[in-house]
């Protein structure tokens, strides 16, 4: 059997007890020195368990405090401060909802029970804290309780129970790799099936189990215990020498009456009551006699009655009735002493042969005794089968919840996914929208611009048509009047003095200048340099003349004479004007900028805009908030264009946009 306590680190303490958390860490740790008295740790233990319970901590804290006073407290057998101390961290486990800790705190129970052979009590805790590591799916756990469970089946003769919950446990333990535990589970049924008087079964699981153990390499006394089992099977199959051959297998071990002097002397005892069964009384009484000194030393009480009953038995076969009956008797009262049914059994039975006397009444006694444990054993394992019932229906009950919890949280999460799926496509249809309004908004302005474009291209044309006709009259009509009138005055024949011919000569000369000033200005009307070309422009320098007056910043534009807008696409100079007007806003807002330049180039097809100013600048890499650049980067994407801005602080931002003319 097994006693373990889980007791699980944790670092968080309340600040305002630390003085008194770390005095019962002390306490703990103090009562575990041997060297101590035991009633001075036991009373280091009941000093720990009073303050936990008086201090305001968490209760995770207090869990662990009380779980370590138990297992203590259990290992010092203390039982009262056990009890109190586990009922304390089984109540704590409850609150805290811990199901691994609320196991843990019933197998704690049922190995104080089972210690103490309480093994009703110790059953149903054991199955208690199987319930919950099965819950759990604490695989290792709850095959642990299984073997504890078929442990005591065993004890109470229910084999078959017993059958049952150790090979559901060597199921698991093989899952698991557990080597150790599969050696354990076999060497009990091979216990199980020598009880059930299968023999051959029996040796077959004992061997079973010694060949887990070859995979252990802490083997302690296992081979020993197996080798043991082993000789008592074959005691019962009546092969005395290879029952002796086990028990001296095992006696070999030149260590073990350091190690467990108890098991040594068992070996003795065994070996000489084969001899005896054999009908070898050689040296019997000798051995059996130094196996009863050992466990008379040691205060074995069980021990001490199986000795005596052996002995019993060699003084009957001697026909020593007085010296039997008396061993015999002595037997019987040390087993009554220490309730052990099992033996006080054998003491009336063997009492009933050898004492002729009283042999009816011992033969009652024996009756009534065995009767009454039969009908009290069946009653304990109806107990146990209706545990195990109500058990295996709370675990139903508890997987059907679990399956409609999952199934709610499946159906929770299929809703919350639909409905997120609908917000989406409401969210994505109201983006749509937007886009599409953004769409049509684009559009609207494209027109805008285009209307605004071909306004104007219709207000130069006819500016420039005016012009052409103003060019042909002032050539063809003015021109011509004037020349043919400084013909007809050059033919005249003046006559006068020198100072009249000298004047008419000076007003043919200034009709001459008058008629080369109107050709220039006729030819200058017409030059190509006020084309359409320019139109674009014009609405440049309008918006840069309204944006610098708004923002009182000097500005220069550089335009390329190379540029003909009227042969490039509207929307690349939609999409030029609003990078612009979004430039030069930004520079209002932000840039307290003096000097602001526009550069308009075509190198090889492409059409460069640059922005500059010098301003106080802003950290390119810093996240901004606002939208105008991301607004700037979208139109230049729709462009399949390049944006690129670089900026330093106190220095000035330059904005670089390019794009091909044949986008």
């Amino acid at each position: 059997m097994s006693f373990v306590f889980c007791n699980k680190d944790n670092s968080l303490e309340n600040k305002t007890n630390s003085i008194e958390t770390d005095s019962i860490t002390t306490w703990i740790q103090q009562s575990k020195n041997s060297k101590t008295q035991l009633d001075k740790r036991k009373e280091l233990l009941q000093k720990a368990y009073n303050l936990t319970s008086s201090l305001q901590i968490l209760d995770s804290v207090k869990n662990s405090n009380f779980s370590s006073i138990a297992y203590e407290a259990y290992k010092l057998n203390s039982d009262e401060l056990f009890r109190k101390a586990n009922s304390k961290a089984l109540q704590l486990s409850i609150k805290l909802k811990d199901t691994l800790s609320i196991g843990d705190k019933h197998w704690n129970y049922g190995s104080f029970y089972s210690k103490r052979e309480m093994i009703d009590s110790a059953y149903y805790h054991y199955h208690e804290a199987y319930k919950y590591f099965k819950i759990i799916k604490n695989k290792y756990y709850t095959a642990k309780m299984l073997y504890n469970m078929g442990y005591i089946e065993g004890l109470l003769k229910d084999y078959t129970g017993s059958e049952v919950s150790i090979f559901e446990a060597i199921t698991i333990f093989k899952k698991l790799g557990k080597d150790l535990n599969l050696y354990q589970c076999y060497n009990y049924l091979g216990l199980i099936y020598n009880n059930l008087n299968e023999f051959n079964r029996a040796i077959y699981y004992h061997n079973k189990a010694l060949e887990y153990l070859k995979n252990i390499k802490n083997k302690r006394l296992y081979k020993e215990g197996s080798l043991s089992n082993l000789g008592l099977v074959y005691q019962k199959l009546k092969d005395y020498e290879k029952a002796i051959e086990s028990f001296e297998e095992a006696l070999n071990n030149s260590n073990l009456k350091k190690r467990d002097i108890n098991f040594y002397a068992r070996l003795i005892d065994n070996i000489a009551y084969t001899k005896f069964l054999d009908g070898d009384t050689t040296n019997v009484a000798e051995e059996l006699y130094k196996s009863l000194k050992i466990r008379d030393s040691v205060k074995n009480i069980s021990g001490i009655v199986v000795n005596k009953l052996h002995l019993a038995e060699l003084y009957a076969l001697k026909q020593d009735t007085t010296q039997a009956i008396k061993l015999a008797n002595e037997a019987y009262y040390l087993a009554n002493k220490i309730e052990n049914n099992r033996d006080k059994l054998k003491s009336l039975l063997l009492l009933s042969k050898i004492d002729d006397k009283n042999s009816n009444t011992y033969l009652k006694n024996y009756v009534h005794l065995n009767d009454s444990l039969q009908i009290e054993e069946r009653k304990i394992r109806n107990k146990f089968t209706r545990i195990r019932f109500e058990t295996d229906e709370y675990i139903k009950e508890t997987e059907k919840l679990s399956q409609q919890k999952i199934l709610i949280s499946v159906g929770a999460f299929f809703t919350i996914l639909i409905l997120s799926f609908a917000y989406f496509l409401r969210v994505q249809r109201t983006k749509n929208k937007e886009l599409l309004f953004e769409r049509e908004q684009q559009k609207s302005n494209e027109e805008i611009f285009s209307l605004m474009l071909k306004q104007q291209s219709k207000l130069e044309e006819g500016r420039l048509k005016e012009r052409h006709r103003i060019s042909e009259d002032l050539h063809d009509g003015v021109l011509g009047k004037i020349f043919g009138t400084r013909i007809g005055l050059g033919f005249l024949n003046i006559k006068g003095d020198e100072r009249a011919i000298k004047k008419h000569q000076f007003f043919i000369n200034e009709l001459q200048n008058i008629e080369k000033e109107i050709r220039t200005i006729s030819h200058e009307l017409k030059n190509e340099i006020l084309s359409s070309k320019e139109d674009f422009f014009k609405i440049i320098d309008g918006l840069i003349e309204q944006k610098s007056n708004l923002g009182n910043f000097e500005y220069k534009t550089v335009y390329d004479k190379k540029i003909h807008w009227s042969e490039i696409n509207d929307g690349i100079k939609i999409n030029l004007y609003r990078i612009l007007q979004e430039a030069l806003q930004n520079i209002i807002k932000y840039a307290n900028a003096s000097n602001v330049k526009i550069e308009f180039k075509l190198e090889e097809n492409t059409l460069i805009l640059l922005i500059e100013d010098n301003g106080v600048g802003f950290n390119v890499f810093e996240k901004r908030k606002g939208i105008g650049i991301k607004n700037m980067k979208s139109r230049v994407r729709k462009l399949n264009g390049v944006f690129e801005i670089d900026s330093t602080i106190n220095k000035g931002t330059t904005i670089f946009v390019s794009c091909s003319i044949q986008n």
